[in-house]
């Protein structure tokens, strides 16, 4: 990896973990405008970093006296994401778009719609990270980190709220909530993808006699000093993970070349070479029920596919010459 390469890369990851720990820290009013700034900045330094890594300038020939300049944001995605409709492009764009406006609106909070949006962009860049150059963010910050936060009660902070419009400006309501409704739109024409674009954060609060069957418990006193526990499994699957193996199977058959239709022997060497299991977002397993799966999945799995017709061929064939601790039991 050239000098270059490894100081971006070491920058852009800095420029990642501080978006995460500023956008968690609801006590910072300017948290919305920070962590965009800090995100586009992460996303621009990595894009770089690939760019330089496969040999392309990220500096254009400039004349005599003109000051140095690299490329821009919007350059490098329409660089390494071709496709205009790619759901991370889109997601990096949009809250690039955010980044230019935001600074100008003073918003001292984070609507959720908002959070959605954001929680997405941190898991792309995580993946491209870890896909592009064997890194991971989470060897850096922990796990539970990269699930955003939100002040509680999120009808609070709506910009539907009587509160809110007194708290802002006309303008600010008006091109936030037009904001919005572009989100909304474009999770919509986006269907099984928008994954990649939009990961919605949700928190149902309860109060139960049974601690056990809480995701958060709170307390004080001696009991306190309990460790706090990350809850990885959905509380609800028939609704986060509504695919059965076969559902799975019908919706990529839908889409895939007659030439190329999967069966279960397919899911069962991507899930074992991929870990899927591993991956809550993706894959769920009751005591008593089947094995169920997210709309992420099947649109991971359609992705791969898209970029390499021969994805499920490769990965039957790697499968086959897998050590044996990376195959199901």
């Amino acid at each position: 990896m050239r000098r270059l390469t490894r100081n971006l890369l070491d920058s852009s990851t800095d420029a990642a973990i501080l978006a995460v720990e500023t956008i968690n820290r609801p006590s910072i009013a300017y948290r919305m405008e920070a962590f965009c700034i800090l995100l586009c900045n992460a996303w621009e330094l990595m894009m770089k970093a690939k760019l330089v890594n496969q040999g392309d300038r990220i500096f254009p020939r400039k004349k005599r006296g003109e000051e140095r300049k690299s490329i821009s944001l919007d350059e490098c995605l329409g660089r390494i994401f071709s496709d205009s409709k790619n759901p991370v492009r889109l997601n990096v764009a949009s809250i690039s778009e955010l980044r230019n406006n935001a600074m100008h609106l003073i918003v001292p909070f984070v609507p959720p719609d908002l959070m959605g949006l954001f929680q997405a962009g941190i898991v792309n860049y995580a993946t491209c990270l870890r896909e592009w150059f064997g890194r991971s963010l989470s060897d850096k910050v922990p796990i539970g980190m990269m699930t955003l936060v939100y002040d509680f009660d999120p009808a609070k902070y709506s910009l539907e709220n009587a509160r809110i419009h007194r708290r802002l400006p006309v303008e600010t309501v008006k091109w936030l909530a037009e904001f919005q409704r572009g989100i909304h739109e474009q999770v919509n024409a986006l269907g099984a993808n928008s994954a990649g674009f939009f990961i919605p954060v949700n928190f149902t609060l309860a109060t139960l006699k049974n601690p056990s069957n809480a995701d958060i418990v709170a307390a004080q006193g001696p009991s306190a000093s309990l460790p706090a526990v990350f809850v990885q499994v959905p509380k609800y699957p028939d609704q986060t993970h509504p695919y059965r193996g076969k559902d799975v199977l019908a919706s990529l058959n839908k889409t895939l070349a007659d030439g190329d239709k999967v069966n279960s022997y397919d899911l069962k060497c991507v899930n074992a070479l991929f870990k899927v299991e591993q991956r809550a977002e993706f894959h769920y397993k009751g005591n008593f029920s089947s094995r169920q799966y997210s709309e992420g999945y099947v649109a991971r799995l359609l992705e791969e596919y898209r970029k390499d017709p021969d994805f499920f061929r490769h990965t039957r064939a790697k499968f086959k010459i897998a050590p044996a601790g990376d195959t199901p039991n």
